[in-house]
């Protein structure tokens, strides 16, 4: 095999690996959407507690960064999936000797 082989198959798992990552953050997602569902009606109700305003803004944000996750998960992927000279460039630097 040669170096641009080597570079694509090594590019193309970890783009599979990247995007497997991905799929299992989005398992997180109804578990994350379920919590925050539960404290909003909770925070907005007459007798909400301090817990349930913390919890209700702790749940945004950490759906806010899941989504985030995920979005960079995806963006790796392609970007090892096509395989530029950048990424060439970074797996396996040329040497100048």
């Amino acid at each position: 095999m040669n170096r641009k082989e080597v570079v694509s198959l090594v590019s193309r798992v970890l783009s599979v690996l990247f995007g497997v990552t991905a799929l299992i953050e989005t398992a997180y997602l109804p578990e994350r959407l379920y919590s925050y569902v539960f404290y909003a009606n909770r925070a907005k109700s007459p007798g909400a507690t301090v817990l349930d305003i913390h919890f209700y803004g702790t749940d945004r944000v950490e759906i806010g960064f899941l989504f985030l996750r995920i979005a960079i998960y995806l963006l790796l992927a392609m970007v090892f999936w096509k395989c530029g000279p950048w990424v060439e460039r970074l797996l396996i630097p040329e040497s100048d000797q």
